[in-house]
């Protein structure tokens, strides 16, 4: 079969002829004489499309390579030697040629950069394309780099693949991600004196390197010794920063005031949340001492609080009890129909015996240690205080 994806990634309509059919698995499945559909292959999807056969249009499925054979997956069954007509679909095609473009351009410019290799690529058409570099990479070192693809993309440089033999090969610093056998198909960004990158691929790409329009990097993480970068590139990068703008512009407009100033207006909020939270935490605290303090007197006792209480709380509230009653004690928080929370123990026996009760009676679910054990349990507050009778 002719690659045609290969020598020419903007053929998007082509009359050919089905090589052989078959039926696998379910699968209606063809041979193309010559193809324009990229296969699934190198962490990129196959293409989609339409192919016509007689008065009809059947959706292209997938795409596979197998044994070395490419097979194509379609609607219905197309005999051996009929005559067809497949048309790309080409917005999805010219953006994964976008981002894979794209992503040659930042990988190499790294490569270049710490000698770091991308050990791993996926170009995923709703989420961001990720790439893993097998060396450590700052957020800032990153979205310096994401500076220095960029200005690649200004140059408008040319993108364009060649086959060289084996000799030829030998004389080449090129990356690649594994051994390749048989020939190898090169894709070099620049030219001259200006090559930015050589790597071997088998996916289509952009002529060049302007018709990316803009590579954003969109997270950075440490990922198995190595860096996983997210991008995206082209239309979808101007999407992703609309977005983000959109989101931003509107978070200003809550806060009455201008983007550069949303940080400022951040800060303050968090500050006074922080003196909020601590207020109210004082307050529910010194109310939960002055109930635990007028309890009726004994030797175990629980207590039931606000299915909200925090777990701060919680603490606080066994604490304070653990200082009242010598036997056993419990603060649980919730509700019938909903299940408890609990803190639970005793400061005159290991806590753990008390927990044993209450999964033994109870079922409830936890664990701890010697000074004091938590859980879940689903029983109903009558039965818990029989318990701390």
């Amino acid at each position: 079969m002719i690659k045609i994806y290969e020598k020419n990634s903007y053929e998007n309509h082509l009359a050919t002829k089905v090589m052989a059919s078959k039926k696998e698995e379910g699968k209606n499945l063809i041979q193309l004489q010559e193809s324009i559909f990229f296969p699934e292959e190198g962490g990129q999807y196959a293409d989609s499309g339409i192919i016509i056969y007689g008065n009809k249009e059947l959706k292209l499925l997938d795409g596979q390579i197998k044994k070395g054979e490419i097979w194509y997956s379609v609607e219905e069954e197309i005999p051996e030697g009929s005559d067809v007509i497949c048309r790309l679909d080409w917005p999805i095609r010219y953006s994964r040629m976008q981002q894979h473009s794209g992503e040659h351009i930042l990988t190499g410019v790294i490569h270049n950069r710490y000698g770091y290799d991308n050990i791993g690529f996926h170009l995923s058409d709703d989420s961001a394309v990720t790439l893993v570099m097998n060396g450590d990479l700052t957020r800032e070192e990153v979205l310096d780099m994401e500076r220095v693809a960029n200005d690649v993309i200004y140059r408008n440089l040319p993108i364009v693949d060649s086959y060289p033999s084996k000799e030829e090969l030998e004389h080449i610093n090129y990356r690649s991600k594994k051994e390749i056998e048989g020939q190898v198909r090169l894709i070099t960004v620049g030219y001259g004196d200006d090559v930015v990158d050589i790597c071997a691929c088998c996916a289509p790409h952009v002529a060049h390197t302007g018709e990316i329009g803009l590579i954003k990097v969109v997270s950075v993480a440490a990922y198995k010794g190595g860096t996983q970068i997210g991008i995206l590139c082209g239309k979808r990068a101007l999407d992703y920063i609309r977005n983000e703008h959109e989101m931003i512009d509107k978070l200003a407009r809550s806060f009455s005031t201008s983007i550069d100033k949303i940080p400022d207006s951040v800060e303050s909020m968090r500050e006074e949340i922080a003196s909020l939270r601590e207020t109210t935490f004082n307050l529910i605290d010194e109310k939960m001492k002055r109930i635990i303090s007028e309890l009726k007197e004994g030797k175990n006792a629980c207590l039931f609080i606000d299915e909200d209480a925090s777990p701060a709380i919680m603490k606080n509230c066994y604490n304070a009890m653990c200082e009242k009653y010598e036997g056993k004690v419990a603060v649980f928080a919730g509700k019938d129909g909903k299940g408890y929370r609990y803190y639970a123990g005793s400061r005159s026996e290991d806590s753990r015996l008390t927990g044993n009760i209450l999964k033994e009676k109870l079922g409830a679910k936890g664990g701890g240690n010697e000074e004091m054990v938590q859980g879940r349990v689903d029983a109903a507050k009558s039965d818990i205080e029989k318990l701390f009778e």
